[in-house]
């Protein structure tokens, strides 16, 4: 019996070994220049300023920026790769109130591009444009509008 289980053995191993797809122009072959393209995630939040003593909508129920805020739902964000190409879009949702005292209206984007680039430019409509490393982005991009800039929080 216990010869029977070692050929058995023995056969399953060779049998697992010559399937295993490699051969010697296989095992020589060059890795492949071409970067991988795979889809890197875009998300995070544009934060506005609506009240300082706690007035205005609860948490998480629709909100309205001040009048001469450039934030508004809809407005564009847009990626691009450093050459100028445009890898994706999305528009900012509806504003949600966020906050206790200190209220903002936050507004959400999400959306994917091909991650085979190292370095990206995200343009919020109205707003310049900003350069950022794939390592900013997988972080997460959420800004606050202050005098009318986009600056990172």
């Amino acid at each position: 019996m216990r010869k029977l289980w070692a050929c058995g053995l023995a056969l399953g191993m060779t049998g697992l070994l010559g399937c295993s797809g490699a051969t010697e122009d296989s095992k020589n072959a060059a890795p492949s220049a071409t970067p991988s393209a795979v889809a890197l995630a875009i998300n995070g939040r544009v934060a506005v300023e609506s009240s300082t003593d706690g007035t205005g909508p609860d948490v998480g129920k629709p909100c309205t920026v001040p009048a001469d805020s450039k934030v508004k739902a809809g407005a564009e964000v847009r990626v691009t790769d450093s050459d100028g190409k445009v890898l994706g879009t999305d528009r900012l949702d509806t504003g949600f109130a966020f906050g206790s005292t200190l209220k903002s209206c936050e507004f959400s984007y999400s959306f994917k591009v091909p991650g085979a680039s190292e370095n990206y430019v995200l343009t919020v409509e109205g707003f310049p444009p900003m350069p950022y490393t794939r390592e900013d982005i997988r972080r997460g991009l959420n800004f606050w509008e202050d005098q009318g800039t986009l600056v990172p929080r």
